[in-house]
């Protein structure tokens, strides 16, 4: 009686372990990523012809976390959208390590002043070896018409991508 009692514990215990497993693994995968290879990821961007799309952000920076959680975060998971762009976010106040384009070793700080960005949010959309595709979008502006933008922004670099063709 006692080993029957153990045991429906046990598999009890075992259920509340993978369901907790695939509920964090599920919230995680809402996150937008943050950038630490550059390199590999323009190998993978000149390899299916999408956009880069580089959103720096800054700890502090009130925007930049609304822009995060309204449309990056659901963007970077969204079926629609998986195969079309390679998004990742760069931390203009950071000094997490990141290799550049070029392969060369920065951090996300340096990189950031590498390309003059300067206010945040900022969007860049580029092609696998960093070179911008189209204007950066750079500030909230409207709430409402964001979303309009960001789309604009990786239709418009996914033309560019295909002219070089």
């Amino acid at each position: 009686m006692f080993i029957i009692i153990g045991m429906l514990y046990a598999v009890r215990g075992v259920f509340l372990c993978v369901f907790l497993m695939v509920a964090i693994e599920a919230a995680g995968q809402d996150q937008l990523r943050i950038a630490s290879d550059l390199h590999a990821l323009g190998r993978e961007s000149d390899l299916h012809k999408i956009p880069v799309v580089l959103f720096f952000s800054s700890a502090e920076c009130e925007y930049c976390e609304l822009v995060r959680d309204e449309f990056f975060n659901h963007l970077s998971t969204d079926p629609a959208f998986m195969d079309r762009l390679l998004l990742l976010e760069i931390r203009i106040d950071g000094n997490q390590p990141l290799l550049n384009f070029n392969r060369q070793p920065t951090t996300h700080a340096g990189f950031a002043e590498q390309c003059v960005v300067e206010l945040v949010p900022t969007i860049q959309f580029t092609d696998g070896v960093g070179e911008l595709l189209v204007e950066d979008i750079v500030g909230l502006g409207t709430l409402a018409f964001y979303g309009a933008y960001l789309e604009q922004g990786i239709e418009q670099s996914l033309s560019a991508l295909r002219l070089r063709d």
